[in-house]
């Protein structure tokens, strides 16, 4: 074994570490942060929902999303050092297209809330504002129970995205 060689043995075998750390260090030095990982305001450590439909999925959705944050989602109104108020939760499905037979052939499902954000001391962190997003899909009449799966699927995931888009308006309140 020459003795120049030996160091640089050990040196290939820590690279990919050290390059790991490398990356780790350039990206959060540039402000990356992972999806989901921005920081809500101090003030809403300690959450109330406030909705018409308080065992609604949509509240569901809301309590899973803030709890992501580390913040932790009171029933009781007096406890919470903030509140979310989900004003309004509108789903509306739409004929996209139909055949010539009159038959739906495509489904356009627009989900739209509007929500604020105020601290125990109603100072708003949040004004009111509303989120709309939508999705469609092709209906087979002829697979009705798969579709109506699918139906179920697309209004979840466009729940949770509109759930997402929220917590990311949320936490640009903190900055």
């Amino acid at each position: 074994m020459g003795a120049g060689r030996w160091p640089l043995r050990g040196f290939s075998a820590c690279l990919p570490a050290l390059l790991l750390v490398a990356m780790s260090a350039l990206a959060s030095g540039c402000g990356f942060h992972l999806r989901g990982s921005a920081a809500l305001p101090p003030s809403m450590a300690v959450t109330f929902i406030s909705s018409d439909q308080p065992f609604s999925s949509l509240a569901d959705d809301f309590s899973a999303a803030l709890k992501l944050h580390d913040v932790r989602v009171t029933q009781e109104r007096s406890e919470a050092t903030a509140v979310l108020n989900i004003l309004e939760n509108d789903v509306e499905t739409r004929v996209l297209s139909v055949n010539t037979s009159g038959k739906v052939l495509e489904y356009d499902i627009l989900q739209t809330i509007t929500f604020s954000v105020v601290t125990a001391g109603s100072e708003t962190l949040v004004p009111e504002q509303s989120l709309s997003l939508n999705r469609d899909y092709i209906f087979s009449s002829t697979d009705v129970l798969g579709k109506q799966r699918e139906d179920k699927v697309v209004r979840a995931n466009l729940q949770s995205n509109i759930v997402n888009l929220a917590m990311l308006r949320i936490a640009a309140a903190a900055r």
